[in-house]
């Protein structure tokens, strides 16, 4: 019985250690990520009390604001255009007194430029500057 039992455990052993050196046959599955990565929020954000969860508007300069895309848009030319950094009619504006509208009714998905009309309209400009391009409604914004 004593050599019934050492040749169980020995035999259990050698099966064990085999297992263990065995190489996996099985592929590891990649994990989808659903974050997304943590992006620098404008300098005007603190003063504004934004958190990069919704489009801004900045009425004064028919600029927005899109945190998805990380950037502004702006009228030039006929059309709205994308810029990361600041428009260049608002590199001497200080951002953080200006006026700002946070659209948080609008999803992060939709581009806030191709209603541009609506928001002229519910938030209209309020300043001095003519040097800022004002787009013109009913064009189509591209």
């Amino acid at each position: 019985m004593k050599r019934i039992c050492i040749a169980f455990l020995f035999t259990t052993i050698s099966v064990l250690s085999f297992a263990q050196d065995k190489p996996t046959t099985h592929k590891k599955r990649k994990h989808k990520t659903t974050h997304i990565a943590k992006k620098t929020l404008p300098g005007w954000a603190i003063a504004h009390n934004y958190d990069a969860t919704a489009h801004v508007y900045f009425p004064d300069y028919y600029t927005f604001y899109d945190p998805t895309r990380g950037g502004y848009l702006y009228w030039e030319k006929g059309k709205y255009v994308f810029t990361p950094a600041l428009p260049p009619f608002l590199e001497k504006v200080d951002m953080n007194k200006s006026r700002v509208q946070i659209l948080k009714n609008l999803s992060l998905d939709l581009h806030p430029e191709r209603d541009y009309p609506h928001y002229m309209k519910l938030y209209p400009a309020d300043h001095e500057n003519n040097m800022v391009p004002v787009p013109i409604p009913g064009n189509p914004a591209q």
